[in-house]
């Protein structure tokens, strides 16, 4: 598994549609790509993004909560996948017995991952072809 570290480029709403996306880059690099979520996965992203918390938690802030309360911390998020049109990421908690990889979906994973300042990684190998910003 070839796995290349990107960031959270932005999110693109689109007002007239229910299908919003997040635009992931490389880091140091121009290759990007997009990936197609929801209406309320790209509101928790910015709310998360922005640090825009609610008085009681939300779903992802739940979750911080929950992993942080079983002694666990979000290591890393993983774009581990592309299957008919559908990304597939893992959450990599790390615990006392070592790390534990949970699937996710990519806008839960993105979620958690700009609410906690964790690095995401893309397999080459299986996520990155063809990409945007590529010559070809």
């Amino acid at each position: 598994m070839a796995m290349v570290p990107f960031t959270l480029a932005r999110i693109i709403f689109n007002e007239m549609q229910s299908i919003q996306h997040v635009i992931l880059k490389q880091v140091g690099k121009e290759r990007h790509f997009a990936i197609q979520i929801g209406d309320a996965e790209a509101m928790a992203i910015y709310r998360r993004a922005m640090k825009r918390y609610h008085q009681r938690p939300l779903t992802h802030d739940l979750l911080d909560r929950v992993i942080a309360g079983m002694g666990g911390s979000l290591k890393s998020v993983e774009i581990s996948d592309l299957r008919d049109h559908t990304y597939y990421a893992t959450l990599v908690i790390e615990t006392a017995d070592g790390p534990v990889r949970i699937d996710a979906r990519p806008s839960d994973a993105i979620a958690l991952l700009v609410g906690n300042n964790v690095d995401l990684y893309v397999d080459e190998t299986r996520v990155l072809e063809p990409l945007f910003g590529e010559g070809g």
